[in-house]
């Protein structure tokens, strides 16, 4: 069987802060996972001490160089990257990422979650750097009902099995309001209890189904949990209190905006409070095989 989701072409930004070592090393090592190419992508003029600096650094990873390309871009930081991506056909933007933003970047935006709100390729978010590579070992992926979350989940598979993953948790979230929240006697308590039964073994069989077809792929070990909450605060928390390495998301169906944050968006729940890393997968309009 095809691979579900085929990752060409890898970039990232290198701004020559503390962690471009650990950051470059991270990329070329998924880079080298994914047999694909490696952009690096520097906002700020070209000079040939940073030239020289990046070669070094390219140099003591496992990546061949034939495979690297290096590009100088100046201006805005957000649309160059993104204009980069753009034009070399990038699947998979790396980023680092600091775990929490103040309240301030929340509103404004730092760049990398600018970079989650815009990128029209996926991307990962990494807030565990390290030139030594970090264990990947459990990964939660949403199980949200909408037509973009199957092949998310088999991208989430396909990738923590190149990652070295153990194993896999669907989190299904699901709207309280559905069922009713409010109950004022005991007759309602029992009728909203009934329709959260048959929500959760509906939600249950169509999670199922999914784990079924993903036996295809050979899935990793697998298991589902589906829990009535906020979608986007409830998942993040799963992620949170049981120690996920990775956790794997739907692209937004629109890019996010100010207004997302204000009455805040299931994605930006995430963004303001990083569990941990985190893939947002975008399939950019191609079909899984």
């Amino acid at each position: 069987m095809s691979t579900p989701f085929p990752f060409t072409t890898v970039a990232t930004a290198i701004a020559f802060s503390p962690y471009t070592e650990a950051n470059l090393h991270e990329s070329a090592r998924i880079a080298n996972m994914l047999d694909a190419n490696l952009v690096l992508i520097h906002v700020g003029a070209e000079t040939s001490q940073k030239l020289e600096q990046l070669t070094l650094l390219i140099s003591q990873t496992e990546i061949e160089n034939e495979k690297v390309k290096i590009e100088f871009r100046e201006g805005n930081p957000v649309t160059s990257i993104l204009n980069s991506c753009s034009e070399n056909n990038v699947s998979l933007l790396i980023a680092g990422a600091m775990k929490k933003e103040n309240l301030l970047k929340f509103y404004t935006g730092s760049i990398a979650r600018k970079l989650c709100r815009k990128a029209k390729c996926s991307i990962l978010l990494l807030t565990d750097r390290s030139v030594i590579r970090n264990q990947c070992e459990e990964i939660v992926v949403s199980g949200d009902n909408h037509k973009k979350t199957k092949d998310t989940i088999r991208t989430a598979n396909y990738f923590g099995k190149l990652l070295g993953a153990k194993h896999i948790t669907i989190v299904d979230e699901i709207d309280p309001k559905i069922s009713g929240n409010q109950a004022d006697d005991d007759e309602q308590l029992a009728a909203t209890a009934k329709k959260r039964k048959e929500l959760k073994c509906k939600e249950d069989e169509r999670i199922l189904a999914i784990e079924k077809e993903l036996e295809k792929d050979g899935s990793l070990a697998i298991n589902h949990k589906c829990i009535f909450g906020k979608a986007g605060y409830t998942i993040g928390h799963y992620a949170a209190a049981n120690r996920a390495d990775l956790l794997v998301m739907n692209s937004p169906d629109s890019k996010l905006g100010i207004i997302d944050r204000v009455f805040t968006h299931d994605l930006e729940y995430v963004l303001s409070d990083l569990p941990c890393c985190l893939m947002i997968v975008n399939r950019n309009g191609k079909s899984i095989a």
